[in-house]
């Protein structure tokens, strides 16, 4: 097949940007990887098709952990940006809690600690004062996995010690080690949120709540399991998309009506479009069809979009799931 002409690829892209509203975003985001791809290798000197192609697989990469689940191929973007770019803070940042998500602490702090000292050139691939924050803190979370990891391999060694002699002499190191290292209290790293509080639980904790029944009135948004549901009292159970349940989230949170432009800011900061508040809410509204629910699940108001079941609501999500907002968002 006849490879493009730079001008060819070029009508392309003019193409391309006219079809953001007219198909699927992730789709968009894919068709546009492919085509910078090729004018880069046409023209490796522009700058601009480098920086198109850069934040495409940003966007792409933190859309398939955030939509679709498919970690590895989002791993393999943001390594592909890193050889375009190894001074591209934000994608190893992204790449730092993806590896944490996996639970593979020495990547993550390999990646967490090139986020903090990168130097990129471009001022827009430096991560900000809020993400080299969080990158610390987890970057000390992440060392404290490998340490716990590390001592139980200790641990591990010392209870199948078949020698006397060596396990006395071994005991009080470990239990020493076992001191400093549990020491920082126990951690609770469930979340439940309602109109009037934040839970910070233990994971029986959270077994018990959810093992009661839903009072009348109560409507549930649960994170916790392989897939996100909103569970109603009359047992409906709504299986929602991660962009749709951290929408809905967003909106039982605020109890009150949510400018399109405070969502857009929040939920699609790196959206182009015009119309993907209203495309998304409308996606949501469907979701939550249902013949034995209210008609009117989310309202439009005058000030914006409001969550609207008449009851009580509660939230349970992991404190430590990197969710949406770390992954995705500059």
């Amino acid at each position: 097949m006849r490879e493009k002409t730079h001008e060819e690829l070029l009508e392309e892209e003019l193409i391309w940007e006219r079809q953001e509203d007219e198909i699927d975003l992730f789709t968009w985001w894919q068709k546009g990887i492919e085509l910078y791809r090729k004018l880069s290798r046409l023209d490796r000197d522009n700058k601009r098709f480098k920086i198109q192609l850069a934040n495409l697989l940003l966007k792409a990469g933190g859309d398939l952990k955030m939509r679709q689940h498919n970690f590895n191929q989002a791993l393999g973007l943001f390594r592909e940006l890193i050889w375009m770019e190894p001074e591209h803070a934000i994608a190893h940042y992204r790449l730092g809690f993806l590896y944490y998500y996996k639970q593979d602490w020495r990547k993550s702090i390999h990646h967490f600690e090139r986020a903090l000292r990168a130097r990129p050139a471009e001022r827009s691939h430096q991560i900000h004062r809020e993400q080299e924050m969080k990158a610390l803190c987890y970057l000390a979370k992440a060392y404290q996995k490998l340490s716990l990891s590390i001592f139980e391999k200790a641990n591990e060694m010392f209870e199948a010690e078949s020698d006397p002699a060596v396990a006395d002499a071994v005991d009080p190191f470990i239990e020493e080690t076992r001191r400093d290292l549990y020491s920082y209290g126990e951690s609770k790293p469930y979340v439940m949120v309602t109109q009037d509080q934040t839970l910070f639980l233990h994971e029986d904790e959270v077994l018990r709540y959810q093992s009661e029944e839903l009072a009348a009135n109560e409507v549930r948004l649960d994170f916790l399991g392989e897939e996100i549901y909103l569970i109603f009292p009359s047992h409906v159970r709504i299986k929602l998309s991660e962009q749709l349940g951290k929408l809905l989230r967003f909106l039982m949170e605020n109890k009150r009506p949510v400018s399109a432009q405070t969502i857009r800011e929040n939920i699609f900061p790196d959206s182009r479009s015009e119309s993907i508040v209203r495309r998304t809410i409308q996606r949501l509204r469907d979701a939550l069809d249902h013949p034995r629910l209210p008609v009117d699940l989310i309202l439009t108001t005058i000030s914006g979009y409001q969550w609207n079941w008449p009851g009580e609501f509660t939230i349970f999500y992991r404190k430590d799931d990197i969710f949406l907002k770390d992954i995705i968002h500059f």
